[in-house]
């Protein structure tokens, strides 16, 4: 389960407070170790002060025990008491600081591991936001807001640069009889078939998208002239209809390809696409298997 950054916040936070407490609470602990000692310390101070008293209570015999000795050990009895009990608290206390050393240690461990986990998981978060927004789910194919985005900066650049920039808007028709004969998730795979093929086919610089529903777009900056642009649409027609691979489905698929060039076509990306989308519909009116150039599209 992915976490947002108010949560993260949340757990962070709840982890900062629980280890302050733990070290507050191992403060305290040895700290009163600390002073149990002390007092421990000045009982056998105060005994070591009594030499004579301390030699009277611990060496007379009992038989030969007098009322001076019994009066000294009523009065050193409770010092002696009090020494036993402060040595025992103080060392239960230091064993019960070191226990919350030692937990405070595993918590700021186990934190440190959970804070990696979580900024891994927010990485992959972002990446996979990333190729959402930029990618078609089905194909993986770039979307058309990506295609859009591409399609803008090549030709800004062929206008620097004096070249050309190809467009192919690619209309697959069949998708539908696919889907109603066998289900939607069969139309769904011929699609993901479509375009790893047009992938396959693509050359460096070739740019293949999924705008939408069956239609696709390629977009390229290797065409030189109207002619090789043509060569890459019957390319594109080939690789669906490949006898070396399996038949794409057992129902007709049809290809419709509109091309359009800049700049004879259009001098900026949003004219060059529709005057590809315009020669694509004019290749479709003509029957399937079609290619039109912009300039056939009336």
């Amino acid at each position: 389960m992915s976490l947002r950054p108010s949560a993260e916040a949340r757990l962070v936070a709840t982890f900062a407070a629980t280890v302050l407490a733990l070290v507050v609470v191992a403060w305290l602990v040895v700290t009163s170790a600390e002073a149990w000692s002390a007092h421990d310390e000045a009982l056998r101070g105060a005994l070591a002060r009594e030499p004579v008293l301390s030699r009277l209570s611990t060496t007379t015999a009992d038989a030969t025990r007098t009322p001076l000795t019994v009066r000294v050990d009523a009065m050193l009895a409770p010092a002696v008491r009090a020494h036993g009990v402060v040595q025992r608290d103080a060392e239960r206390l230091r064993s019960l600081g070191a226990v919350f050393a030692a937990l405070v240690v595993v918590m700021i461990a186990v934190g440190l591991a959970l804070w990696q986990r979580m900024a891994s998981e927010r990485r992959r978060l972002e990446s996979e936001l990333a190729s959402e927004c930029t990618h078609d789910a089905l194909t993986a194919l770039p979307n058309a807001r990506f295609f859009s985005e591409w399609l803008a900066f090549a030709i800004a650049n062929a206008r620097r640069e004096g070249s050309h920039v190809g467009v192919l808007f690619i209309d697959i028709a069949g998708c539908a009889a696919v889907a109603e004969h066998h289900g939607g998730p069969a139309a769904e795979a011929l699609l993901v078939e479509i375009a790893r093929r047009f992938r396959a086919s693509a050359r460096d610089g070739d740019v293949f998208a999924r705008l939408g529903a069956g239609e696709f777009a390629l977009a390229t900056s290797n065409a030189s002239d109207v002619r090789e642009l043509a060569m890459i649409a019957q390319r594109l027609r080939d690789v669906l209809n490949d006898p070396a691979q399996p038949p794409l489905a057992d129902t007709p698929i049809g290809t419709s390809i509109g091309l359009a060039f800049f700049p004879e076509d259009a001098d900026d990306s949003a004219g060059v696409m529709a005057a590809a989308n315009a020669a694509m519909y004019a290749a479709r009116r003509a029957g399937r298997h079609h290619v039109a150039f912009n300039a056939l599209a009336a």
